[in-house]
């Protein structure tokens, strides 16, 4: 049996205690302390090319030193829990999982209010992402389109993804081969939203949308999705732990 890791080079093993699902005798999906794991159970020792090894280690390595980059230029400390917006505003956590070897993965994301209200949220199966970077800018796109239906006009827009956050914030990778996507994502929000704004906080702050985007990916069909008005039970301690963390 190999266990191979499919969600940011994490493995089944750790520090933490987890919690774990086995969903079609195909995936494990724990939570722990360490954050949201999701590995894929093969048998028969398939292994994944050079170049996929390679395209993965290079996009995590460009997330981390983004991420550094954009820590430094802060005066703050990194956010290590989840806060609410500001009066009047919504803020949408968006979050994506990718399967290097499948090019398969799943998006999904959460709204709450500045009280910490839950909203909506959604979970969505993605068959065909060209690398993680893309899964995550489809996730951010799907939860705007939802966020501008529902009528919310000022948002913050909330990722882990730190290139992610960059590309939306910039025009610096619109050359890239998910540059198409990052316009259609910004002229969205300029076009749908009163105001806006793109924050790049810690996994720790995006568990909810983490779990999401992993159900769409482990259980749900091909290309389908699903919306919530109330939280379901498999994060109403996640949610509930967020909202914990707003009271002073």
């Amino acid at each position: 049996m190999i266990w191979r890791s499919v969600s940011r080079g994490k493995t089944p093993s750790g520090k933490s205690g987890l919690c774990s699902k086995i969903y079609n005798n195909k995936f494990l999906c724990c939570y722990g302390d360490g954050g949201l794991r999701v590995t894929k159970i093969t048998f028969g020792g398939n292994k994944d090319t050079i170049p996929e090894v390679c395209s993965a280690i290079s996009y995590y390595l460009h997330e981390f030193e983004q991420l550094s980059k954009s820590e430094k230029k802060s005066i703050h400390r990194p956010c290590a829990q989840w806060k609410p917006p500001p009066s009047g505003y919504y803020k949408l956590n968006v979050d994506a999982s990718f399967f290097a070897e499948s090019k398969k993965g799943g998006w999904g994301f959460v709204a709450r209010d500045n009280d910490g209200v839950f909203l909506e949220a959604g979970a969505g199966n993605i068959s065909r992402a060209a690398d993680a970077l893309q899964a995550e800018a489809m996730a951010a796109l799907r939860g705007l389109e939802k966020a501008a239906e529902l009528g919310m006009t000022r948002i913050v827009l909330e990722t882990d993804a730190a290139t992610l956050g960059n590309a939306l914030t910039s025009e610096a990778m619109d050359r890239s081969s998910n540059g198409c996507l990052f316009r259609q994502i910004r002229d969205f929000m300029s076009s749908q939203f009163v105001q806006f704004e793109i924050s790049i906080c810690s996994r720790a702050c995006n568990k909810v949308a983490d779990c999401f985007a992993a159900y769409g990916a482990c259980v749900l069909d091909a290309d389908s999705s699903v919306f919530w008005s109330d939280a379901p039970n498999f994060v109403t301690d996640l949610v509930s732990g967020d909202l914990l963390g707003t009271i002073s």
